[in-house]
This record gives structure tokens, C-alpha cells and sequence, in this order.
């Protein structure tokens, strides 16, 4: 790319204000940049089993169309972190958009994971949260027998926050 075209482009971007990028823009941030992610690995002890609750994406989802997952969002810049971690928008999205009102406790940190997925490198925060009663969406599994239709990506991250999980259990 010579000189001009790389002052175009960013002056280009200028124009965006930090936050929710239009899809295609942030298909290419994706592509160039690691991108900052927190993940919430739902799980509960369910007849003596490690149950974890997956969500299915939208049909129409452009990279993983119908794929069952765990929650997760990108960080954007404008999650500013200002005092409790649930007051975080981060975690705010995590819950009103994707468990819907699902009743959880809180997010417990299991620790960081640098991957690779389809829409490029991510550094994920990943975090288990208990599930409380029925959730609002989704279906639970067994963690040792997950199901067809899992993201790649998902499998690790359910296993480093099933075992956290499982020896905060045993501990109480």
C-alpha cells in the first residue's frame, strides 16, 4: 500500500467515533488487530455432572452461522471499567444481550487465553459464572460430552473454566 493510500484510509477512520463499528469496518479491524474479548463460560453441578450452558449464533451469523457457543463480547473502547466489575459495559452485554436475564452469580476470573478464530487473533478474558435456577436461552451439556456445532474456539475455553469451576466446588 504506498503513502497516500495509507493517509486516505486513516483519515478515513478518524471519522468513526470509538464504540460499535459498522460490520464491515470492524471485519477488517479483526482481520489486522488482536482483538481484546471477554468470555462468561455458564456453567452448574447438575446430578453430580459439570453442566456448562451454550447459546446457538443467529442463522444468518456471517461467521459461525447457528454454532453453539459460550457468551462473550468484544471489549470496546468506549467500556470504560468506573468502580464494581458488574458495572462494566462489558459484562452489561454479556448479560442483557446474550443470557438474557438469566440469573447468574458473579463473574469469577479464570484467566487469559490468546487464540486464533475465524475472524482473527483474540486475547480472551475468560470468566465462569454459575447458573441459578433455568436459564432464558440456550442448553446445558455435559462438559465431557459436548456437543456437534461447537465453535473451535470454545472447547478450551470451557474446559480452563469447568475445572476452575469444579475445584472452587470441592473447596466449599
Amino acid at each position: 500500500m504506498n503513502e497516500a493510500n495509507i493517509q486516505k484510509t486513516a483519515e478515513l477512520l478518524k471519522q468513526f467515533e470509538p464504540g460499535f463499528l459498522p460490520y464491515p469496518i470492524f471485519e477488517q479491524i479483526a482481520r489486522l488487530v488482536a482483538l481484546p474479548i471477554v468470555e462468561f463460560v455458564p456453567l452448574r453441578m447438575h446430578s453430580g455432572q459439570c453442566e456448562v450452558l451454550l447459546i446457538a449464533r443467529p442463522e444468518d451469523d456471517a461467521l459461525w452461522p447457528s454454532m453453539l457457543h459460550t457468551p462473550g463480547t468484544v471489549v470496546r473502547a468506549t467500556d470504560v471499567h468506573k468502580g464494581k466489575q458488574d458495572d462494566w459495559q462489558a459484562f452489561k452485554r454479556i448479560l442483557e444481550d446474550e443470557l438474557i436475564d438469566t440469573e447468574v452469580g458473579q463473574p469469577n476470573y479464570v484467566g487469559s487465553i490468546f487464540h486464533e478464530s475465524k475472524r482473527g487473533a483474540e486475547q480472551a478474558q475468560l470468566y465462569w459464572i454459575e447458573v441459578i435456577g433455568e436459564p432464558r436461552i440456550g442448553t446445558f451439556y455435559p462438559v465431557n460430552e459436548l456437543p456437534e456445532g461447537l465453535m473451535e474456539s470454545q472447547q478450551s475455553f470451557i474446559m480452563m473454566a469447568a475445572k476452575n469451576f469444579q475445584e472452587s466446588q470441592a473447596a466449599t
